[in-house]
């Protein structure tokens, strides 16, 4: 069995090729993700355990005099130096650009690990020395100066540049910690020891010392190669949690892959069914039939395991290349990478079961038979209506129960997704054929090709179903996720045009000069700036009352946002639907509390008309702006730069920053979790293709037959891609239809379950874009699908394919 395995590989290799790619894709995502992960872990440690490179002993203990314990150090026999080796983690900023930076004291000459590029080491309190790849993400070079945090925040200049390698999440920076993060103190002290020095010696020196000079406990002390090992199996066991996660993202493409594999068996079985039938017939057992088929399987999922780790390997190393990770070299566990490779082998086996059972469950003399018989073609059917009917039925009723029952809501809505999901990819036999055919009537006048196209696509109900569900799912996974993150972003975006409808706001307790409101004005970033007036009040404190109708009016915010005649609004201070009463040039004014978000403490609100009434002197203590682009970073910048260079002490606050981060992280969501996404959605294509191209040996006869009764070439190449384009279309319209209605499901379904605690109200988002492109992909793979076995069938020479096998 083994050998005819072996030959039926050999001498039919095309037929196998999709299911070998989607082995090698699905099992090459396991094993890059064990291989890029690792790398990056060990290069993050590597990076963070620097400061321990050049240690011979160091000391870990909380000492807030760092100076003290360095000198009771130092007085140890056997020690030549001592120093901090403080680190931290800052934000530095640029313009546009920011970057996490892993800050790192500087280096005595005893400790240095890293060579200058060029500059100096810092010296003073506000100077930093940045790795040659920390300076190209800011975009500066030496000489230049950096925020400190946001680009609001203290300017470093930058001193010298580091021959530091480079890292996915951080770069390397130098600086005097202490004085730039604060005195916090030190708890890691790095130690060299004289020149034959018994280092265990050292170590009992210092722990007996250190306690004796400053009180306190006995700190830990180790050797550098033990302090270096920890801080990198520290964090090896933090970035391990972001392995473990991205592995749910591989399982979705192996499932999408078994559903490859499994279709592309069938396919295979269907026409070999004579061949079955024939070794059934000469007196091989229905064990020997499954054995042989089971062999196929067992070499086909190593053969595809092992080009799928080796592909892995590959994108590893270039990810690392990218990354900078490569600095420290490859990580490679053989451990998981075995792993990987089982996984896949197992995959491809449990994947050939059902196609392996029911092509050895035909008699001999029904197998010998060209086409399978009529009962066989509706087997099963009712029993598959009614499961499916079951479970689409029981998810209903847990979508009800998830709106009805909201303490448990995430959970009711997961639940009625899997089994909404389950029966919608069960019942595609049901549905998939009819809808085929339904698409080649509507169609039917671009001519019989189109026809001919839409009956050989559901010609056979169950391979049309199989092809189209990997893809339904895959995209559906996708558009999930896409609506999820685009309907939070959408009801977030909401609720921040509620609170803040004014892009900036920048207020002053003292008149703003003419000058400076043009400058602000002049800015590239601001499209429009109004002014807002304020008159001195007293409501339990002296406060500005503004006037802001005006403004609102000039920016084009929504007429329900103004404030009425009779109200005052304030979020400090006051209850809602109290009253307070100012004073006013006719007598006192009552007005009514109404308690909003974004109104400062020292800034109520009135209408124009009330702002009339009041007693003092108006002026202009206030700007309001709106950006050409909200969710800019850049024009938000330029904009709050100008604000800052008036000099004035004013309080900047507005929708824009809140739009700006939503904005931002949620699109890296978005596009992360859809590249990882995108991997299913490439073994569903490649399934397509498969499905395509062994459709194309099945009908050779049938399209030698067509060409011969007068069929041009392009006609039938025509024919393949309309086959191709329907069942990609088919698919992908299906999964986004689900996908729009899972998304917002369970978005939906957590906001119930968080209640009143998140008072937002949600509104459906579709990343209109991003789905745009995921059709054009699918759409444009599928036609690309069709270009070889379209090829294949119309050179094929009519005399040659219509002759027997």
């Amino acid at each position: 069995m083994l050998r005819d395995a072996i030959n039926e590989i050999r001498l039919h290799p095309g037929r196998f090729v999709a299911t070998l790619l989607a082995i090698a894709i699905s099992v090459g995502f396991i094993a890059a993700i064990s291989t890029v992960v690792n790398t990056e872990s060990e290069a993050i440690g590597r990076s963070n355990a620097l400061p321990l490179s050049r240690a011979d002993v160091v000391v870990i203990g909380q000492y807030d005099d760092a100076a003290g314990t360095i000198a009771a150090i130092e007085g140890v026999d056997g020690v030549r130096a001592a120093a901090t080796g403080m680190t931290n983690i800052a934000m530095l900023s640029a313009g546009d650009s920011s970057v996490l930076t892993n800050l790192l004291e500087v280096p005595r000459e005893e400790f240095r690990w890293a060579e200058l590029a060029e500059g100096r080491w810092p010296t003073g309190a506000t100077e930093v020395a940045l790795s040659t790849d920390g300076l190209g993400k800011l975009g500066v070079a030496v000489g230049d100066t950096v925020n400190l945090g946001s680009t609001d925040g203290p300017e470093i200049t930058v001193v010298g540049s580091t021959h530091d390698a480079k890292s996915l999440f951080s770069t390397t920076a130098y600086a005097d910690v202490t004085a730039l993060m604060g005195d916090g103190g030190a708890n890691i002290f790095v130690v060299r020891t004289v020149d034959g020095a018994d280092t265990a010696a050292v170590i009992d020196a210092i722990d007996e010392a250190l306690p004796a000079a400053l009180g306190g406990e006995t700190p830990q002390v180790l050797t550098g190669a033990e302090a270096r090992q920890q801080a990198v199996n520290s964090m090896t066991a933090d970035v391990d949690i972001f392995k473990y996660l991205l592995y749910a993202f591989a399982a979705v493409a192996l499932l999408v892959g078994m559903i490859i594999i499994s279709n592309t068996f069938t396919i295979l079985l269907t026409q070999r069914r004579r061949q079955i039938g024939l070794l059934r017939a000469v007196g091989a057992s229905t064990g020997q039939v499954r054995g042989r088929l089971v062999w196929e399987a067992l070499l086909l999922g190593i053969i595809g395991s092992v080009i799928g780790v080796a592909v892995g390997l590959g994108v590893a190393a270039i990810a690392g290349t990218v990354t900078g990770s490569m600095f420290w070299g490859l990580v490679i566990r053989p451990t998981e990478l075995a792993v990987a490779a089982a996984v896949g082998v197992a995959a491809t086996m449990v994947s050939v079961i059902g196609p392996a059972l029911a092509s050895t469950r035909v008699r001999p003399l029904e197998a010998l038979q060209t086409v399978p018989t009529a009962a066989e073609a509706k087997r099963a059917g009712a029993v598959r209506i009614v499961l499916c009917s079951l479970l689409a039925a029981a998810g209903i009723g847990l979508v009800v129960m998830s709106r009805v029952e909201t303490t448990w809501s995430l959970v009711w809505g997961m639940g009625a997704g899997f089994l909404i999901s389950i029966a919608v990819l069960a019942a595609a036999p049901l549905y998939v054929a009819p809808i085929l055919r339904g698409l080649g009537r509507v169609f039917g006048f671009a001519g019989p090709t189109v026809r001919l196209a839409a009956e050989n696509a559901a010609r056979n109900p169950k391979r049309a179903a199989a092809t189209t569900v990997a893809l339904m799912l895959a995209v559906g996974l996708v558009v999930t996720l896409q609506v999820g993150v685009a309907s939070v972003r959408t009801s977030g975006t909401a609720l921040i045009n509620e609170r803040f409808p004014v892009d900036i706001t920048a207020a002053a307790k003292v008149e703003l000069s003419e000058d400076f409101i043009d400058s602000v004005r002049n800015t590239d970033g601001a499209q429009t700036v109004v002014t807002v007036q304020s008159k001195p009040a007293e409501i339990d404190w002296p406060v500005r009352v503004r006037s802001t109708n005006p403004a609102r009016s000039e920016l084009g915010v929504p007429q329900d946002k103004a404030v009425a005649d009779d109200e005052i609004r304030m979020y400090v201070g006051a209850t809602d639907e109290s009253e307070v009463t100012l004073e006013g040039v006719d007598g006192p004014i009552t007005l009514k509390v109404r308690k909003v978000e974004g109104v400062p403490a020292e800034g109520p609100e009135v209408s124009q008309a009330t702002f009339e009434r009041l007693t003092g002197d108006a002026i202009t203590s206030e700007i309001w702006v709106k950006l050409t682009d909200r969710t800019s970073a850049t024009a938000l910048n330029e904009v709050t730069k100008a604000i800052e260079a008036g000099g004035y002490d004013m309080l900047t606050e507005g929708g824009a920053v809140f739009a700006g981060i939503l904005e931002q992280v949620l699109d890296v969501v978005l596009l992360v979790l859809t590249a990882l996404l995108g991997v299913a959605v490439l073994i569903a294509l490649v399934g397509v293709s498969n499905t395509l191209g062994l459709s194309v040996i099945e009908r050779q006869r049938e399209s030698a037959l067509l060409r011969a009764l007068g069929m041009q070439r392009a006609s039938l190449r025509l024919m393949l891609l309309t086959e191709a384009l329907l069942l990609a279309v088919l698919g992908t319209v299906v999964g986004i239809i689900a996908g729009v209605f899972f998304g917002w499901l369970g978005v939906s379904s957590a906001f119930l379950m968080m209640g009143d605690s998140v008072d937002i109200d949600l509104h459906l988002g579709i990343d209109v874009p991003l789905t745009l492109l995921l059709i054009a992909v699918c759409v444009a793979a599928a036609a690309l699908a069709s270009v070889l076995p379209g090829r294949r069938a119309a050179n094929a020479t009519p005399t040659e394919a219509l002759a027997a096998e």
